[in-house]
């Protein structure tokens, strides 16, 4: 009487174990660079919101006022998204006096430094 015995070899085995390994590697990889990406994204959609504030801001504060809005550079703060922003603003001419164009960088702070800029916004704010 013969046995015949059925079952996987250990070559068959280990090579099984090699291609689920390797498998779990890449998957584990990928996993962390969609997390590495969704905070990127997640960071510059804030920060983009932060520049959008601030150039409303000043587009707010244009109502009711003929005078031209002074020129010059202008730092300030902003919490967003759980986050502290620093947002510099400048303020040029343009080619026609009763048209200013400001540049507004966007940086994320971090325990008191300035990381970025993260986002950037431009807009032209006129006299009336």
């Amino acid at each position: 009487m013969k046995y015949q015995y059925s079952g996987f070899t250990l070559i068959e085995v280990l090579i099984t174990m090699l291609i689920f390994a390797t498998t779990a590697t890449m998957i584990t990889s990928r996993v962390g660079d969609v997390s590495t990406q969704i905070y990127s994204i997640e960071r510059k959609t804030i920060a983009h919101w932060v520049g959008e504030n601030e150039l409303t801001k000043y587009r707010l504060s244009r109502l009711g006022n003929n005078n031209p809005i002074k020129k010059g550079k202008e730092r300030t703060k902003a919490v967003m998204g759980g986050r502290q922003w620093t947002v510099h603003q400048e303020i040029t001419d343009t080619q026609h006096p009763w048209l200013r164009m400001i540049d507004i960088k966007v940086y994320e702070e971090v325990d008191g430094i300035e990381n970025g800029p993260i986002d950037s916004v431009i807009g032209y704010i006129g006299r009336y």
